[in-house]
């Protein structure tokens, strides 16, 4: 079974990543893989409003020039990422996009299976230097399973899933076994119940989603530590690294919606140290 994936372009070292972690699945699961590049049209549209009639002619030509930058970086991200999936022998599709960037990755996810893009985007390189907000708005818009890299990573060997019972983690358990299930042996995996205290049901639920991971074939560890669950999670992850993290979008307490500050996710985010599988 051929899956689609999608990798978000944006030039940025987190990207060039993402598109390794994209090449090395396709070979292991006969995957395609969509490499979209987005000229942000609304963003430098936008950044160019406000000016005075005697302004208008200067921001009008910087707009301009603006567009005719991002059009061709967009079409050198293109070209640099067909070069890396002809060189990897890996089908390949190219997707061009003037669009808002998450918009543009979201449309292309409608009909893939996975988007992978980099822990810290950059999209909008023609209006701001730092990172931007496309990563959380993947993970809210939940079309489809994401697995963001870091900067830097080693391939991981071993998949640790942060399970607390929630309908969310279940889910991001299940993208995650579909998704690998053809190669069990490609990753070890860890049930991870991170938290003060586990409760009888939350046993019953752990020893139910061991039972159903291994009904696809997979080597299976279930722990129990307690702790704050970001820091918990990072243990294990580093103890069974080169590894992966896999947990839901959303929690027991609700969506996470500001990813960069505070929450499980947020700082797993920052901590740039694994790659995050997220769904919800």
């Amino acid at each position: 079974m051929a899956r689609r994936v999608v990798v978000g372009l944006d030039g940025s070292t987190h990207a060039t990543t993402a598109i390794s972690g994209a090449c090395e699945y396709a070979k292991n699961f006969a995957g395609t893989v969509i490499g979209v590049a987005v000229v942000d049209t609304p963003g430098i549209e936008s950044s160019a409003l406000g000016a005075g009639i005697g302004a208008y002619e200067y921001a009008r030509r910087a707009r301009e020039q603006k567009l005719s930058d991002a059009h061709e970086h967009a079409i050198a991200f293109l070209r640099d990422f067909e070069q890396k999936c002809t060189k990897a022998g890996i089908p390949f599709e190219l997707a061009y996009h003037d669009a808002v960037p998450f918009q543009a990755i979201v449309d292309e996810a409608r009909c893939a299976d996975l988007i992978m893009i980099g822990l810290r985007t950059f999209f909008h390189f023609e209006t701001q230097d730092e990172p931007g907000d496309t990563l959380r708005h993947l993970m809210e818009v939940g079309v489809c399973p994401v697995l963001a890299y870091p900067e830097h990573y080693d391939s991981p060997r071993n998949a640790v899933i942060a399970y607390d019972g929630s309908l969310q983690a279940a889910r991001a358990m299940k993208a995650f076994v579909h998704l690998t299930s053809l190669s069990p042996d490609a990753a070890r995996i860890t049930l991870l119940h991170a938290g003060e205290g586990v409760e009888e049901d939350e046993h019953v639920q752990l020893e139910a989603a061991c039972k159903y991971i291994q009904g696809y074939g997979f080597e299976v560890d279930v722990v129990r530590r307690q702790g704050q669950a970001s820091k918990v999670i990072s243990e294990v992850a580093e103890e069974k690294s080169p590894s992966i993290v896999v947990m839901g979008a959303y929690g027991r307490r609700g969506i996470i919606k500001n990813l960069f500050f505070g929450s499980t996710a947020g700082s797993l985010i920052q901590s740039e140290r694994f790659p995050l599988f997220v769904y919800h």
